[in-house]
């Protein structure tokens, strides 16, 4: 009985609070990256059709396309497709010892609209995920987020291909703000707010926990979500001050718009201080939101077990958190400004009810080529712990489960095989919610190759 009331509780919190906070940038620098990638390099006279790199050292396994990636490209269309793939397993602890081979294929296609012929500053990006295989996301604990990429389109294992991100920048002001509108997938929308350190579980931390505080929000930021923001962009091209309105349906593997608000809506606000320590930059970013829609409560006793239709809330309430980051260079490459150290800490706090999780820290350190001679390689270590609120555990526990706070700690090595084929072995140590169960030790390795 204990187990299958786990798998339920697993399987019930996925939909209603499942999300994390791979490629959406602002405008101005997603722009130049995905330029960057598709434009072959430069020589003094430039043939028609540029010759394909060498297949060991090209950035994409299948090149240029024979030109015709960079012909795209001059036209403003910037396409990318990326195959990642994962073998993980519970190797011991958590809910259930299990191995599991899965994976993921995203497809990014980007339009600069000035480029197509339309307007000038607009950016228009489409982000469709397909899944295959398996996961243990539930095994180790359904809390525990081990694997934020197969967290979409929907956690467990879910086959299938959804857009879970439409989105259409827009840059104004000679490009010193940058507003938003559309279908936004919700990694896309975390790595354009910090794009030198969060990337999705592409090719940093698995899992999110590892770098945001993700448990706190989760009542009312969904997976994918219509939504609307602007926000100011700083000297260094990240976000500086800004706001968002979001819809507050899940839209993952749908298109309900109407849907996403009819309750109410989400608003999420937010400024970064931007700073430098001998010459290596740091920040700290501050960010709140909450919901107008009104979620059920989780306090035990307002929940009513009525006859013949099963547990009833006679309560709702409206969720919110608040959260604090600092990041900072600790060390930088005088020759290669790709090389440093990084390290990032921060914290969230929310409401104790309607949500589940009311607080949590991470920190993390980050070597991003740690060798001269490995520079493409990518290194780090990080811990979190995650506070759940009184009135949750109260309420799980009378149906005869137990539940405590979550803690992990990350460590992984990503190898750079070629500019296009990266591997990483990934080692996470967890304690699940649920009371009496060991501490998990997950162990897997990603492979993600730029197709």
């Amino acid at each position: 009985m204990k187990r299958s009331l786990k798998t339920g509780i697993a399987i019930l919190v996925f939909p209603l609070f499942g999300s994390a906070l791979v490629f959406a940038q602002p405008p101005d620098e997603k722009d130049k990256a995905s330029a960057d990638l598709a434009s072959p390099p430069t020589t003094t006279t430039a043939p028609a059709t540029p010759p394909e790199k060498d297949i060991w050292t090209r950035d994409k396994l299948t090149g240029d396309w024979f030109g015709l990636r960079t012909d795209l490209a001059k036209i403003g269309i910037n396409i990318d497709v990326r195959l990642t793939q994962f073998y993980q397993g519970v190797a011991y602890g958590g809910v259930n010892t299990n191995f599991a081979y899965g994976g993921t294929m995203d497809f990014i296609i980007n339009i600069d609209t000035h480029k197509i012929g339309l307007w000038e500053g607009g950016l228009l990006n489409m982000h469709a995920r397909k899944r295959f295989g398996g996961d243990v996301l539930s095994d180790a604990g359904g809390l525990t987020l081990l694997n934020g990429p197969l967290l979409f389109p929907e956690p467990g294992d879910y086959h299938g291909t959804e857009i879970t991100g439409l989105t259409l920048y827009q840059s104004l002001f000679d490009g010193r703000v940058s507003a938003f509108v559309g279908k936004l997938d919700a990694f896309d929308l975390v790595s354009g707010l910090f794009p030198n350190t969060i990337d999705g579980g592409l090719t940093g931390f698995l899992n999110p926990n590892a770098s945001v505080t993700a448990l706190p929000w989760l009542r009312w930021i969904n997976l994918s979500l219509w939504g609307a923001g602007i926000w100011t962009v700083h000297e260094s091209g990240m976000p500086e001050t800004g706001i968002m309105v979001l819809g507050q349906e899940n839209t993952a593997t749908t298109w309900s718009f109407r849907d996403s608000f009819d309750d109410g809506v989400g608003i999420l606000a937010f400024h970064r201080f931007f700073y430098d320590i001998d010459h290596k930059p740091g920040y700290v970013f501050i960010g709140g939101g909450g919901s107008t829609k009104k979620y059920p409560s989780l306090a035990p006793n307002d929940w009513l077990d009525v006859p013949g239709t099963g547990p009833t809330d006679t309560k709702k309430k409206n969720p919110w958190a608040v959260a604090i980051y600092v990041s900072q260079v600790l060390w930088q490459d005088a020759v290669n400004d790709k090389r440093r150290v990084q390290s990032m800490i921060g914290g969230s706090v929310g409401d104790d009810n309607p949500s589940f999780s009311n607080w949590n820290i991470f920190g993390n350190i980050e070597s991003l080529g740690p060798f001269a001679s490995r520079a493409g390689d990518r290194v780090g270590i990080a811990y979190w712990y995650n506070g759940l609120g009184g009135d949750f555990k109260d309420l799980v526990s009378d149906q005869g489960i137990p539940l405590r706070d979550l803690w992990g700690v990350e460590v992984y090595y990503n190898f750079e095989i070629t500019p296009w084929f990266h591997v990483t072995p990934d080692l996470q140590i967890l304690q699940n919610e649920f009371d009496g169960d060991n501490t998990a030790i997950v162990v897997g390795v990603r492979a993600v190759m730029d197709l």
